[in-house]
């Protein structure tokens, strides 16, 4: 079994395998903020604003309801290929299991 998270959405225990994880970066202000704190700051130099990370971990349901997952058939949900556009963007694969594939393969 796989450690238990909290849903950031709703709380709810989700297994760590089973939720749904997502990393985002966000700046502190919005542009029009960060415009508005380099014409009053007293330094001349560039003032470069922090950054805010967070991991977010969703349940199923609330992925789903707040649109950062599609819903999938019975058949495409067991499915736990990685996505096509994972493939596209140049992500490559874990040396061991690409060692695998190639003794299956022959």
């Amino acid at each position: 079994h796989a450690g238990p998270l909290r849903c950031s959405n709703c709380l709810r225990c989700v297994p760590k395998d089973k939720a749904i994880k997502r990393f985002t970066v966000r700046i502190m202000a919005e542009s029009a903020a960060v415009r508005d704190i380099s014409e009053a700051s007293v330094y001349q130099a560039e003032y470069v604003i922090p950054k805010l990370y967070f991991k977010i971990a969703y349940c199923v349901s609330c992925a789903i309801h707040s649109h950062v997952v599609r819903v999938r058939s019975y058949n495409d949900g067991r499915n736990r290929a990685p996505h096509s556009s994972c493939v596209l963007q140049g992500r490559q694969k874990d040396p061991a299991i690409v060692v695998a594939d190639d003794a299956a393969a022959a």
